[in-house]
């Protein structure tokens, strides 16, 4: 097996060095950590998954069929929804999320759910409530059709989630949820870099900038967008695991190797709203760990590296990704779909143009037929529901912050707990960060921020469970 690899980052290495000088450090990295590292993370990797598999139990499968149903094998125009909505890729995942729904009704009707099961309380009801007022806005939606799909799709992901977080007793056994959706994290991961050595003309895009190309998933089909944003997390939490794992515990190896493959990854991916997102989370992953003084040290390199080197220039250059001044300053054309939505708003502030519609309002109107978002989470709120829905979206997210943070601040808090609420932390952090750039906790599937909210509602629950068993 390790010769297989060998052989297959020897092809990737010819091509990315003969593609661009500047990442022939990265491969040599990447290969010197697949020789000396690999085997030791792999074993350390194994003795996690045998850990795994014996928690598994029936939501890990709908979890499982969740995430697949995102999957993405071709890509369609605006135009060719119109055409047919329904094409095999759309039956794919229509068949994924019914079976999915199918059980879950299974296991409300034979009462097998617990009976904390509360869909409407806590930061997850302020979202649930949301995806309500998605699928009511079927009835003014300028696309019907498309909106009752997305919004029942979506509104199935939240019934699930609920539906598994009524069956923790207590937050120290979400471990296990957050383990899951990192995995299956990691496994996308792999496959995108498996696909880099398998079709790297697809999987590696010709890129005007300081990196000539840009990485993106083949099979299942990613974009830069979504690479950088799944190597972030992934980054995230192998720090965060790596900081605060005792010093008796295994483990450094594969996380070490995690961290170094989500850098490169992200650095690759050229994404630069995961990198700023990055960047936050690890200043609060150094915060609530009480590494104030590596902040200091980080900050005060950065200074000096900026006065005293071309260290400026050279991260312009990378940013600048080779655009034109006017790209960039539109932030890849974001500020002019901005502009466009926010009149679209207007004409309806109260009930929008119907839930997932900016598509066919916004961005066909402008001609972009390719771009499904208006990359921003809050605008494309507000022209699909308007106010009304915009309302308990920023309750969700003010609602998930203020539990992680008093979390944190709790003095008394285990370390189980805690670093659970960092984990979720640096991770909403990232999903905070990219939400005014994309449209992260309001796609299907976005598994990464339904996680971090059943942690923070899971935490608003032992809370109360704690004040009322105190209080008899």
């Amino acid at each position: 097996m390790l010769v297989v690899l060998m052989a297959g980052l020897g092809v990737l290495s010819s091509v990315l060095v003969g593609r661009n000088g500047i990442l022939a450090p990265i491969v040599i990295l990447v290969i010197f950590a697949s020789v000396f590292v690999l085997p030791l993370s792999l074993h350390q990797a194994v003795a996690r998954f045998r850990v795994l598999r014996t928690q598994l139990t029936w939501w890990h499968g709908l979890w499982l069929l969740v995430f697949l149903s995102g999957f993405q094998f071709r890509l369609r125009d605006t135009q060719a929804i119109k055409e047919a909505a329904v094409d095999s890729g759309a039956m794919y995942r229509i068949a994924l999320m019914a079976i999915t729904a199918f059980a879950l009704g299974v296991r409300l009707v034979l009462k097998r759910a617990p009976h904390r099961l509360s869909l409407f309380r806590g930061p997850i009801g302020a979202l649930a409530l949301y995806a309500v007022i998605c699928v009511a806005s079927t009835l003014w939606s300028v696309y019907p059709a498309w909106t009752l799909y997305k919004s029942l799709e979506y509104l199935v992901d939240v019934v699930l989630l609920a539906a598994i977080l009524a069956t923790f007793t207590s937050p120290k056994a979400y471990k296990c949820m957050f383990d899951w959706t990192w995995t299956l994290d990691g496994l996308l991961l792999v496959s995108v870099w498996l696909g880099a050595l398998l079709w790297p003309a697809e999987a590696l895009q010709s890129s005007p900038g300081f990196i000539s190309v840009q990485l993106q998933g083949v099979a299942p089909q990613i974009s830069d967008n979504g690479v950088g944003h799944l190597s972030a997390i992934l980054s995230l939490i192998a720090l965060s695991r790596l900081l605060r794992r005792p010093p008796s515990r295994a483990g450094g190896a594969f996380y070490a190797l995690l961290f170094a493959l989500g850098l490169t990854t992200m650095a690759v991916a050229q994404t630069r709203s995961a990198i700023l997102g990055f960047l936050l989370g690890v200043a609060l992953l150094l915060y609530f760990s009480g590494r104030i003084k590596s902040i200091a040290f980080i900050a005060l390199a950065a200074v000096l590296l900026y006065s005293f080197t071309s260290a400026d220039i050279l991260a312009e250059q990378y940013l600048q990704r080779g655009q034109s001044t006017d790209s960039f300053n539109t932030l890849s054309g974001r500020t002019v779909w901005w502009g466009e939505t926010w009149q679209a708003f207007v004409k309806a502030p109260w009930t929008g143009m119907g839930a997932f519609t900016a598509r066919f309002t916004v961005l066909e109107k402008l001609g972009d037929l390719q771009v499904s978002t208006v990359h921003n989470t809050y605008l494309e709120t507000l022209v699909g529901v308007g106010i009304s829905g915009f309302i308990p979206l920023a309750v969700t997210f003010l609602w998930i912050w203020k539990i992680l943070i008093r979390e944190l601040r709790d003095p008394s808090c285990s370390p189980t707990r805690r670093q659970l609420a960092i984990e979720a932390s640096v991770v909403f952090a990232l999903i905070t960060c990219r939400s005014f750039f994309s449209v992260p906790l309001i796609v299907h599937p976005d598994l990464d921020s339904l996680a971090v909210l059943g942690c923070a509602g899971l935490l608003q629950r032992s809370w109360k469970e704690s004040a009322k068993s105190s209080v008899s």
